[in-house]
């Protein structure tokens, strides 16, 4: 074979192993560039759906601080009603009578503060047999009993290891430990 034969048979080598490495490792470029835009796309879901929340509960607090200040106007319009409406003896009544009514359920039912702690029962969940079984064994299965009842004769010890020493098991000299 001549030199120019051989040149272009190397280059038609050359392409077609460079073709398949090619095709061989674009797949895997095409599945990280759609693995990237999956990511992306993740991402800005996650962004407006945290601008989502935050506008609604925006809008929750102007709602809410729309509502108590129709609160305040309404009782306001209330308060300036009953000044005009009701005579100066009408109004000391029912203040009477709403302080009267508060110090009567005063009197009539002590408050008692929550417990920090959980009162404590015989059998309840701080106890501390709280969960453990009892003796009694209810259904169709029994326990082991795993008490050895007789001991064996004789007694067969495992092989000892070599970093105890060479002299109490027997082997040669130069495989001991210094």
């Amino acid at each position: 074979m001549d030199m120019l034969t051989t040149g272009v048979l190397s280059f038609a080598a050359g392409v077609i192993v460079g073709a398949g490495l090619l095709f061989w490792l674009l797949p895997a470029r095409r599945q990280a560039g759609q693995l990237i835009r999956d990511r992306d796309e993740a991402r800005q879901a996650l962004n407006h759906y945290r601008e989502q929340v935050d506008d609604h509960f925006l809008h929750t607090a102007e709602l809410v601080n729309d509502m108590t200040q129709a609160y305040r106007t309404v009782h306001e319009h209330l308060s300036r009603g009953a000044q005009a409406l009701c005579s100066e003896g009408g109004r000391k009544r029912a203040a009477a009578k709403s302080l009267d009514s508060a110090s009567n359920r005063d009197n009539s039912d002590p408050i008692t503060p929550p417990l920090d702690y959980a009162p404590s029962a015989k059998g309840g969940t701080l106890a501390e047999d709280f969960g453990l079984r009892s003796n009694k064994v209810e259904g169709p299965f029994e326990p082991v009993d795993v008490t050895p009842t007789t001991v064996p004769e004789t007694i067969v010890e495992p092989p000892r290891d070599y970093a105890d020493g060479c002299d109490e098991q027997g082997c040669p000299p130069e495989q001991e430990k210094k």
